[in-house]
């Protein structure tokens, strides 16, 4: 059985893997603001992008989530081979087929999208699609067979993904001086198709369950397509909401998108370092002791996943919110990317950093749900939560712009957060998550935090940016860690125990 300890063992590294992928995100991100800044350009590459990743949010979700807790039902029965190789194909058709009609419907598709840029803009936004067109298929296959080595507590080679993307793409960006955004299409393509190739082979080299012939069947895989009915039903809804933000977006000043794609690039970080890896260790665990009924061990796992998301994740809100200006200048603040364009990414900053815990939380509540084989609750979760940003975003993006837009998509992942946890508590019975009496210790906690950082970089900013956001932080960090043990947090007590067990143990 898998314990608490190798979920956490393998988010660990899969985190180091994130750190090392985020900070080649940023610089990738670093050298698109350098040579765009937030013009009309990057609004085009942004929403050209848009359309695959849509189309890759349904077809490649859509099988590869609800193939995992199937295969574990057929692996521990010795047939799972043609399982593995049915949904492989399925995916890699319905991809294929998508990509080729986002290929020949690319203007259709823009104008649906962005149909309030200028007719150059638009046309530019046609041509960047055509070329990231078959990143739906790369992007549904990278999902694939990133569930496909988790499922095997393989977490390293899709790990790297990431990683080897961003230096491509870096690469090209800092290897060839163009004069238009086009090539950095190419680049994506390419830095998307090479980490799915390795992970084809690598899967072929350790003997995983690939390439066995297909059997559309096969009643294991209709059993993922009945799992993954409402959970179509649900994606259609998310990508709704993406549509309709992108088309309120393409209304507003030139490089609203993009301030918006940049903004959200830098929530996305801690994101990135820690809760992605923890949902993405989790959820193997958690699927083998819903398979196996053992709800106890379900419920501490799941617990000790949100707890430590609470720690970790409105601390950092706090800190996103305060420190949004000089975290976004010391950034992206150079080349074309200038002072308005780091007040404009930093405004849609704050209000993305609301929404933090929310998406986090989220990421490891729909894993639990999918582990239980329920896709009928996050579909209405889904569904809700759509209509309600929809609302929200209509609402909000008059008097705040694109901030609103921001917003909207915060509060959006915290109504579908609180909900979900409602719903999965209610599904587990009273007393299994225990987090009803940490969330004010923390607030309060973080809240102190937020007040020490502003102080601190306030009473440090003539010595320079790097200076004063390094010496906020620290303080903030300080203030933090006491505030929690004051509180007397449950997890800072064991954490003092251990250091105390450890410490003595190494003086003996």
């Amino acid at each position: 059985m898998t314990s608490k300890h190798a979920i956490f063992r393998a988010a660990f590294w899969l985190s180091a893997l994130s750190v090392l992928s985020k900070l080649l995100g940023f610089a990738r991100e670093q050298a698109i603001a350098w040579r765009f800044g937030i013009g009309p350009e990057v609004d085009a590459y942004v929403a050209a992008m848009s359309i695959p990743q849509i189309l890759a949010g349904i077809i490649g979700g859509l099988l590869a989530t609800t193939f995992l807790p199937i295969y574990s039902e057929e692996r521990a029965r010795g047939r799972g081979a043609t399982l593995s190789g049915t949904t492989f194909a399925a995916s890699a058709l319905l991809s294929t087929l998508a990509s080729l009609a986002a290929l020949i419907f690319a203007p259709v598709l823009v104008r649906l999208l962005v149909g309030n840029f200028p007719p150059a803009q638009q046309v530019l936004t046609v041509a960047l699609l055509r070329v990231l067109a078959f990143g739906t298929l790369l992007m549904s296959l990278s999902q694939f067979l990133t569930i496909l080595f988790n499922g095997h507590q393989s977490f390293l080679w899709p790990g790297l993904n990431p990683v080897i993307q961003n230096i491509i793409i870096v690469a090209g960006l800092l290897a060839v001086a163009s004069a238009g955004i086009l090539p950095l299409a190419w680049y994506t393509m390419v830095g998307m198709a090479v980490p799915v190739l390795l992970l084809m082979a690598l899967a072929v080299y350790y003997r995983y369950p690939l390439l066995t012939r297909p059997n559309f069947f096969d009643p294991a895989f209709a059993k993922v397509l009945i799992l993954a009915a409402p959970i179509l039903l649900s994606a259609v809804f998310g990508q709704a909401y993406i549509i309709v933000d992108r088309r309120l977006a393409s209304g507003l000043d030139a490089g609203s998108i993009a301030a918006l794609s940049f903004a959200n690039r830098l929530v996305q970080l801690p994101l990135g370092i820690f809760v992605t890896a923890l949902a993405t260790a989790v959820y193997p665990a958690l699927t083998e002791y819903a398979a196996k009924g053992d709800k106890i061990s379900f419920g501490k796992a799941t617990s000790a996943s949100l707890r430590g998301l609470f720690l970790l994740m409105l601390p950092a809100t706090v800190g996103l919110i305060v420190l949004r200006y000089p975290v976004v200048r010391l950034a992206f603040e150079r080349g074309v990317f200038d002072a308005d364009a780091t007040t404009k990414t930093a405004f849609a900053m704050g209000f993305y950093a609301v929404g933090l815990l929310g998406l986090s939380v989220g990421q490891v509540l729909i894993r639990a749900f999918y582990a239980l084989q329920d896709t009928v609750t996050p579909v209405k979760v889904g569904i809700a939560t759509t209509l309600v940003s929809i609302a929200l975003a209509v609402t909000l993006v008059g008097p705040f712009a694109h901030g609103g837009l921001a917003l909207a998509t915060s509060l959006g992942a915290l109504f579908s957060a609180g909900l979900s946890l409602y719903l999965l508590s209610q599904k587990l019975g009273p007393g299994q998550l225990r987090l009803g009496a940490l969330l004010p210790k923390v607030a309060l906690a973080s809240a102190l935090m937020g007040v020490a950082a502003d102080l601190s970089w306030r009473f440090l900013a003539p010595a320079g940016d790097i200076i004063a956001l390094g010496g906020a932080v620290g303080a903030g960090l300080v203030v933090y860690g006491l505030g929690l043990a004051l509180l007397k947090v449950e997890e800072v007590d064991q954490a003092k125990q251990k250091g105390r067990s450890f410490l003595l143990h190494r003086l003996r």
